[in-house]
């Protein structure tokens, strides 16, 4: 008989175990969400500036909503088609001519698109980041870099199919811009 209500106790214990382990919260909490909601998007603007980078694919309208709206210094695009054109015309759309090597013992330096101060506010399925630009470069390796461009972006996101879109980025030239924006730069 105690042989039985030990095997018994035990049997409660572990049926009492394995109720407990499953009465785990099935839910994530709104602060881990969120958490995991603003990682996402920080992902999604690490990613979109490497593309800018010597190793980027150029493929920006992956990043984009295919009505999305790109707005640099005046100039618009809206949609695919308009983004892809916008790009090739500013040298990133990954069609850029590769110059002849020049019979100089360094190597060139490299320009590099960075982001800093991201600010993002998401609510719900929407989001809105602000952010501060600049471009880098070195004329050769040994060379020392140079900001050769800077600004600032505001990027409106949505969150389609479980991931995170452009729907309207606003960029804006506040240094080295060339010249030849000056006409369609907003003014103030």
């Amino acid at each position: 008989m105690k042989k039985i209500k030990v095997q018994l106790l035990i049997a409660l214990l572990i049926f009492g175990f394995t109720s407990a382990c499953s009465n785990a919260p099935t839910e994530t909490s709104p602060e881990l969400t969120a958490l995991l909601e603003r990682a996402a998007v920080e992902d999604l603007f690490n990613d979109y500036y490497l593309q800018f980078g010597p190793e980027g694919k150029h493929d920006f309208m992956s990043f984009f909503t295919k009505d999305g709206r790109l707005e640099v210094n005046g100039l618009v695009a809206q949609g695919y088609d308009e983004i892809k054109e916008m790009y090739a015309m500013s040298g990133s759309g990954g069609q850029e001519l590769i110059p002849e090597k020049e019979k100089n013992p360094v190597p060139p330096g490299q320009s590099r698109m960075m982001y800093s101060n991201l600010n993002i506010d998401i609510d719900g399925d929407k989001a809105v980041a602000t952010l501060l630009w600049h471009s880098v470069k070195s004329d050769l390796l040994t060379s020392p870099p140079k900001v050769t461009e800077y600004g600032s972006e505001r990027t409106e996101l949505v969150k389609q199919d479980g991931r995170w879109l452009i729907s309207k980025r606003l960029v804006l030239s506040e240094g080295g811009m060339p010249e030849a924006l000056l006409e369609s730069y907003p003014q103030k």
